[in-house]
């Protein structure tokens, strides 16, 4: 595509008294009336009035306009501010030189027209405050008020503080409206371009280049007035294509917005469909104007009632590169010409952008030079390095010591904190640490290895039991090394100390873990086998894949509470939930829960969840579910006082088809009855009485409840 560039300007010029369009027929301003200069002035419309046929205007002829009317109108067209006058019934438009500009192309066809016919595009806003202006007398004032008036021959984004006022017929009653106008449309633009440009000037420095244009995609955002949608693209020269950086007001990936376009590809629909090549070989102050057309897709409208029909790409240049380092996308708005001061406020965009990329790649090469630094300092001072990994690490202690035993060394602060020393008191002697921190036979394993390192250099690391001053149990391990002098003579030893208590029951619990999850797996198994081998009894194979596919996901998903709640129990009204989620819509209203927060034991949450997935797999078929009237109703709870307490739970059926009891019983009776009972270690009922299916289970706490965390 080639880029191409408008420009806008040039005013319209208009004689004295131009003529009017045959819409205006009724007006002749060529013919001049006899008897003088009627309105004082002379102005261009003053003139236009007093030379127009008004004879077969609404208005009538000028000799019989009521008194008032023709005082408001002397003040009009003797002001240099803009005014328009509506009167009559009908809202006829009468309006001074100043006014001309609001018109554009409307004048003078405009004059003496009603205001319906002139303003037809805004009358839905503007003509009920006229209306009320005219019949109530209630006065107007509009601030800012956006409209989008037609001149020029194209719907215009404007913007006008205006009032309306009435005017007083000559009987006393309401003739017309006065209406001073000022159009607002430079200022309010103004402002909205130089409110964006403030935002983006105020990002914080972004740490790369990437999110230094998802920060300015979300000043951009906001501004959909002027950018409806825009695109940040990054270039890769070396790949031949170009990156979505951002994009505000499209999809990303979409056909405006595809996340990678290939440079220069023909291919109208996968290819540059933007023609970003040839923005990549521009420079800054040069820019490209394209057609939004159907290889786009259905463009957004961001906030207008219409989509962007151009879009302008501008390259992006950082300061001290040669060539565009990425794109900038930008839809024009389509009630706006993209004149010098729209393309001047984009162009500004394009160069915030810039700078905000050029400041994040200053800043990471910053990073980088920071990071040179460090490291070479690090290497520099080698006396700190193990107080500086002890530091980096966390909680890691480092020791100095000499070899005698009565020494106490050189220790960090961070070993007063391992122990629980006082931290301003000197450290214990090595000899001390027997008994006081360490157990006199781990303490004997210290002095041994320690021993060995002295003598022959080779380093060391134990993992041994300790305790603090307090006598609170820890573990630590310790790593040491020989400290040789530039004669390369031993002189001592260096060590650093690190409490590993936390590591080491975490340990501890995942071999607990690891122990209870395969004790679990075999008993998951054992019930499985069980499911398969009661499931494949009766059915043929292919009800047998369907009813154990369905027990076995009954199964999972009750296992799947307890791994979620890491094997401590399942929530009562989650597994009732996850067992009877195909009727999920139904819940609150056909089937109904009532019970207190009741957490349940694996074993016994496996039972109760099959129990209940078999219930609802009955009810859907032949009980409560099956129809469009039946409930269900589940109550659950600790039922009983005293030393006695049992847990009880009861699912109801009502206002379902009559109930009959089966003539024979299959696995899912044994579900319901047998292993509820097994498991739970009660008493299992399940009555078919006619008005509806009801189970009920009475067990004992401790086989059902899971105990509160800390509770023996």
């Amino acid at each position: 595509m080639a880029a191409r560039y408008e420009t806008w300007g040039a005013g319209l010029e208009r004689p004295g008294v131009v003529a009017v369009t045959a819409g205006a027929a009724w007006i002749d301003v060529s013919e001049r009336r006899s008897g003088g200069q009627f309105f004082f002035g002379d102005s261009e419309t003053a003139a236009a009035i007093a030379a127009a046929n008004w004879a077969r205007s609404p208005l009538g002829l000028p000799q019989t306009w009521p008194k008032r009317l023709r005082v408001a109108l002397e003040i009009c067209l003797n002001s240099a501010f803009p005014i328009a006058i509506f009167w009559g019934g009908e809202l006829c438009l009468l309006y001074n030189d100043a006014y001309h500009g609001l018109l554009a192309d409307k004048h003078p066809r405009a004059l003496g027209r009603p205001a319906r016919e002139v303003w037809p595009e805004i009358w839905d806003v503007t003509g009920p405050m006229l209306q009320g202006a005219f019949t109530d007398g209630a006065p107007t004032r509009s601030e800012d008020l956006q409209l989008h008036m037609i001149r020029n021959g194209r719907r215009d984004e404007g913007y006008f503080t205006f009032s309306y006022s009435p005017i007083p017929d000559d009987d006393g009653g309401i003739g017309g409206v006065f209406c001073p106008v000022v159009e607002t449309t430079d200022h309010v633009i103004g402002e909205r371009r130089l409110r964006t440009l403030r935002d983006l000037a105020a990002l914080s420095r972004a740490e790369n280049e990437g999110e230094a244009c998802r920060l300015a995609a979300s000043v951009l955002a906001v501004n959909g007035y002027d950018l409806p949608f825009s695109a940040i693209y990054r270039f890769d020269h070396e790949r031949g294509e170009a990156e979505l950086m951002a994009a505000t007001g499209v999809r990303p990936g979409g056909h405006i917005a595809p996340l990678r376009i290939p440079l220069g590809d023909p291919d109208p629909i996968r290819g540059d469909i933007w023609g970003l090549a040839e923005v990549a070989r521009l420079t800054p102050g040069r820019v490209a104007i394209r057609s939004i057309d159907a290889r786009f897709g259905e463009p957004p409208c961001g906030p207008w009632p219409a989509a962007a029909d151009e879009a302008v790409l501008f390259p992006i240049v950082l300061l001290g590169q040669d060539r565009a380092a990425a794109a900038l996308i930008a839809a024009i708005n389509p009630f706006k010409r993209l004149d010098a001061a729209y393309a001047y406020f984009l162009d500004r965009v394009a160069a915030k952008i810039a700078s905000s990329m050029t400041d994040a790649r200053a800043y990471a090469a910053e990073r980088e030079r920071a990071e040179e630094i460090r490291v070479r300092e690090l290497a520099l001072q080698r006396t700190e390095a193990e107080l500086r990994e002890a530091q980096r690490l966390g909680r890691i202690g480092s020791w100095r010591w000499s070899g005698r035993h009565d020494d106490r060394g050189g220790a960090s602060p961070y070993i007063a904190r391992i122990f629980g020393l006082d931290p301003d008191a000197p450290p214990p002697s090595f000899a001390e640490q027997k008994g006081l921190l360490y157990a006199p036979a781990d303490w004997e394993r210290l002095d041994a290895a320690t021993s060995e390192t002295l003598r022959t250099g080779e380093g060391f690391e134990l993992d041994l039991p300790a305790h603090r001053a307090d006598g609170v149990a820890i573990h630590v391990t310790i790593r040491g090394e020989a400290v040789r002098d530039e004669r390369d003579a031993i002189v001592g030893l260096r060590s650093t100390i690190q409490d590993i208590t936390e590591r080491k029951h975490a340990q501890e619990r995942v071999e607990l873990l690891l122990r209870e999850v395969t004790h679990r797996a075999k008993n998951l198994l054992t019930v499985v086998r069980a499911v398969a081998r009661q499931t494949a009894r009766r059915d043929s194979p292919i009800a047998f894949a369907q009813r154990f596919d369905q027990r076995i996901a009954a199964l999972g998903a009750s296992h799947d509470l307890l791994v979620q709640n890491e094997w401590r129990g399942v929530e009562l009204h989650a597994l009732t939930r996850s067992q009877l989620a195909h009727f999920r819509d139904l819940f609150g209203s056909r089937i109904c829960m009532e019970g207190p927060t009741t957490v349940v034991k694996p074993a016994a949450s496996q039972a109760i969840g099959m129990a209940l997935h078999e219930l609802a797999t009955n009810a859907g078929k032949y009980g409560a579910l099956s129809n469009d009237t039946g409930v269900v109703h589940i109550a659950f709870g600790v039922v009983g006082e005293g030393d006695a307490p049992h847990f009880e739970m009861e699912w109801r059926e009502s206002g379902g088809p009559t109930v009959v009891a089966p003539k024979r019983h299959g696995f899912g009776h044994m579900v319901i009855l047998q292993m509820a009972k097994h498991a739970l270690g009660g008493q299992v009922t399940l009555d078919y009485a006619p008005s509806g299916v009801v189970w009920k289970v009475s067990a004992p706490l401790d086989n059902v409840i899971e105990p509160a965390q800390g509770e023996d």
